[in-house]
């Protein structure tokens, strides 16, 4: 039978009392529960005139009961359903990502919803917690944004949620909180930091500094070929052709799981300049030559983890440089700027000598990915400038006014 729900008010509010259904280890039991309508006032003075909402909760709360899992924690379904489902269908780097978001963000806040009880006002309200406890900025909070769009996706798709279509996902039309704090800019190496890394990186005459031919050709490989970290990891000596003077980028390497690159427009050729080719040549007769093996291989012949490298190696070199510096009475501050700010390095000054297309090709991204993230121009870019030039040139008579000039 149809419930019909009783609405009663209580102080300044109105609510409605119904049942539905609820899984509870596994079972599903009838659970009484109690709802915010709205707020007293003359629109709603008396129970008759809330008809319309009251109607419309319990045609909701009907078309859930309809929804297999629609009952099931939230919890419960994104552990047990969904991130089963991401971790078979996709890397096991973005796996581990949603399901570092899920336990750092959501987890400790949804213990008390059902799949069922998320709206665009209860996804709002959570971004809106989470920016404030957290003190994040707009790119992690649309992260996590994206996470519940797309548990929701999923569950919609699986008649697990009820909704219509995917309009109706709650996470998609939710608000990112303005408490959320604006993305600092990302840093894009400059040419004189790369050059003077790479420099360190060599054997340092009238001191005990030798040559670090592993921690400079990672070094130059991210930066001369921008290659994302994980790529270089994947890099092997069998996929440089040296005839042709470039490499074939084939998988990424994510902790000890070998997979293909992030996206199907990063399996790509990459060109090895003449400099690049004398970094890995110093690399390869290092190793003895090979045949084959990873580029950036560590002691067991696996590749290298490149965090490791950065903290245990290049770091300290570096350090070791700017003091022997600071005892000559010079002053060097050389510092270590990521991994990715190399690859930003290489998007930057392809873009000085290129456009964005050519970039984006270069980087293994879309243009709107590389534009934003790795492209970091200090002046006018050269074709903007002859873009624009072209766009206004005839505007004035520049040739009448110089030869006034001139008389």
């Amino acid at each position: 039978m149809a419930q019909n729900g009783y609405v009663y008010r209580k102080g300044p509010s109105w609510l409605l009392r119904y049942r539905e259904n609820r899984n509870e280890n596994g079972q599903i039991v009838r659970k009484q529960r109690n709802v915010f309508l709205t707020e007293y006032c003359d629109r709603y003075r008396t129970k008759s005139d809330l008809r319309d909402l009251v109607a419309e909760k319990l045609a909701g709360v009907k078309e859930a009961d309809k929804c297999q899992h629609s009952s099931d924690s939230f919890t419960e379904y994104v552990e047990q359903t969904y991130l089963p489902f991401v971790l078979r269908t996709m890397k096991p780097s973005t796996y581990a990502g949603y399901k570092t978001y899920f336990e750092r963000y959501l987890k400790p806040r949804v213990e008390k919803y059902a799949l069922r009880d998320f709206t665009v006002a209860v996804v709002s309200s959570l971004l809106e917690d989470i920016a404030i406890s957290h003190k994040l900025n707009t790119d992690t909070i649309g992260k996590v944004r994206s996470i519940l769009s797309g548990i929701f996706t999923y569950a919609i798709g699986k008649g697990h949620f009820p909704a219509k279509s995917a309009s109706e996902n709650p996470a998609s039309r939710a608000l990112i909180p303005e408490s959320a704090t604006e993305p600092s800019e990302p840093k894009a190496a400059t040419r004189e930091e790369v050059k003077a890394i790479l420099a360190t990186l060599m054997a340092q005459p009238g001191t005990e500094l030798r040559e670090m031919p592993l921690e400079r050709a990672a070094v130059a490989t991210i930066a001369m070929l921008g290659v994302r970290p994980g790529e270089a990891r994947g890099l092997r000596w069998e996929d440089w052709d040296r005839v042709k003077q470039q490499i074939r980028v084939s998988r990424s390497v994510w902790h000890r799981i070998e997979g293909t690159p992030k996206t199907v427009q990063s399996v790509r050729f990459v060109a090895v300049s003449l400099e690049l080719r004398e970094v890995l040549l110093a690399l390869w007769k290092k190793q003895g030559s090979p045949l084959g093996g990873y580029i950036l291989a560590g002691p067991n012949g696996g590749p290298v983890i490149l965090d490791n490298l950065a903290k245990r190696s290049i770091r300290p070199r570096l350090e070791a440089v700017n003091r022997l510096a600071a005892d000559k009475g010079e002053k060097l501050e050389l510092s270590w700027p990521g991994w990715y700010s190399l690859r930003r390095f290489h998007g930057t000054a392809v873009r000085a000598e290129s456009n964005l297309e050519t970039t984006s090709r270069a980087l293994g991204n879309s243009k709107a990915v590389a534009d934003r993230h790795y492209v970091k121009p200090s002046e006018v870019l050269p074709d903007v400038r002859k873009a624009v030039n072209e766009a206004v040139s005839g505007l004035t008579d520049v040739q009448r006014v110089c030869n006034e000039g001139v008389n």
